[in-house]
């Protein structure tokens, strides 16, 4: 992942547009950068744990009512819950529409959810984006995740992989995961090194194998031993999402890694990941013109908007899936912004969300003439498209 540079100087803006004027893009907004194979999220107390289940989804996709199945789909993140109420966890409900060509769009949640469960339907929603379905547009489009609970300490091995692979949180319940991983021999403690300083460490060709689609993830769990000379030995593939070149892959990495000699350590156990190439957004169609939009030239020497990229949907850059969002509002004389409604967001909602913040952070100097109906395109870009050592972000003037 190519670290991104945002360049900003004196004087560079972006303008908004008459409804009549061809569409220009507000700058490309990059994803920051993530460490690669990091947990990102805390889940549950130790005291918890005991009294913990985790939520093992199942998917359906229907389009006018009628069950519609994905040719390519990946595995979506189990989640946890406190047992008492894990019988009363709400399904995520997810609107869609296929395109001619099997990619889905349109992606906005049915109902609105807040803390945990807001998290849990913007992984679905990214998570969809990248799936595919056969050939011919179909609009109405539902994908309804629901979620069956089931006690950790009576988890199968396929729900802890998916959870440790998958959800890849921090905290306690991944912890437990993963010592029920490791095996009851286990004395690694939860580090993949035992604790060693490393001597020499291989890291997977990502490019080995067949790489999942634009947007798609696949992953992989691996569990070894660590002898007295600090070189892995029984090296297993515990689970994977089925990429069995990948597998060999990350095997091979972690035979070729060689830590600090000491104590021989039993049960160290990791999981690797890979995200296909970037999904680039779909087209940003023409608006149509609107009689009443005003957006004179006097307004766009007034109006500077700085691209955020902390506004990219954090889901939807994880898995390097790009997007846009038409934007629309009106600036009145004394500089003040209103009326800021989302036109249009592909390939989800969420997108949307990200552009009308960065318009309502825009700033505007007062002047003698305002804007109504003015249109700004904000396009979001993955840094990983970019062939230099960083992404360039700079502004339209025309």
């Amino acid at each position: 992942m190519r670290a991104p540079l945002i360049l900003l100087g004196v004087g560079l803006t972006a303008w908004p547009l008459t409804a009549a004027a061809a569409p220009q893009s507000l700058p490309p907004i990059p994803y920051p950068p993530r460490v690669a194979l990091s947990p990102h999220r805390a889940d549950g107390d130790a005291a918890d744990v005991e009294t913990m289940s985790l939520l093992r989804p199942t998917a359906q996709a229907t389009c006018d009512g009628e069950p519609v199945h994905a040719a390519y789909s990946d595995d979506l993140a189990v989640q946890t819950a406190q047992s008492a109420s894990a019988g009363e966890t709400p399904d995520t409900v997810i609107g869609f529409s296929i395109a001619e060509d099997g990619r889905t769009l349109e992606i906005k949640p049915v109902q609105p959810a807040q803390g945990r469960a807001a998290t849990a339907g913007a992984d679905v929603q990214a998570a969809l984006a990248a799936w595919r379905f056969a050939s011919g547009a179909r609009r109405d489009c539902l994908l309804t995740v629901s979620y069956s609970p089931v006690p950790i300490a009576e988890a199968s091995s396929g729900d802890l992989l998916r959870y440790f692979a998958v959800t890849r949180t921090t905290g306690p319940i991944r912890d437990a995961v993963a010592n029920r991983l490791a095996g009851p021999e286990a004395n690694c403690g939860g580090d993949r090194r035992g604790g060693r300083r490393p001597r020499t460490v291989s890291y997977p060709d990502n490019f080995i194998g067949q790489r999942p689609p634009p947007g798609g993830k696949a992953w992989t769990v691996v569990r070894w031993n660590i002898n007295a000379q600090g070189r892995a030995t029984n090296i297993q593939t515990l689970g994977s999402s089925g990429d069995r070149a990948f597998d060999a892959e990350t095997r091979r990495a972690v035979a070729a890694t060689v830590v600090a000699a000491g104590p021989p350590r039993k049960g160290c156990v990791y999981n690797f990941h890979r995200i296909g190439p970037v999904l680039p957004a779909p087209a940003m169609p023409d608006r149509p013109d609107e009689p009443l939009a005003s957006c004179p030239a006097d307004v766009r020497a007034r109006l500077q908007i700085r691209p955020n990229p902390e506004t990219y949907p954090k889901a939807f850059g994880d898995r390097q899936i790009e997007g846009w969002a038409l934007v629309q509002f009106d600036v009145a004389t004394w500089g003040q912004l209103g009326n800021v409604t989302l036109l249009d967001a592909q390939p989800a909602w969420a997108f949307g969300q990200g552009g009308m913040a960065t318009v309502r952070s825009a700033r505007v100097e007062p002047g003698t003439t305002p804007g109504v109906g003015c249109i700004v395109p904000v396009r979001y870009h993955s840094g990983a498209r970019e062939t230099d050592q960083t992404t360039q972000v700079e502004a339209s003037t025309d």
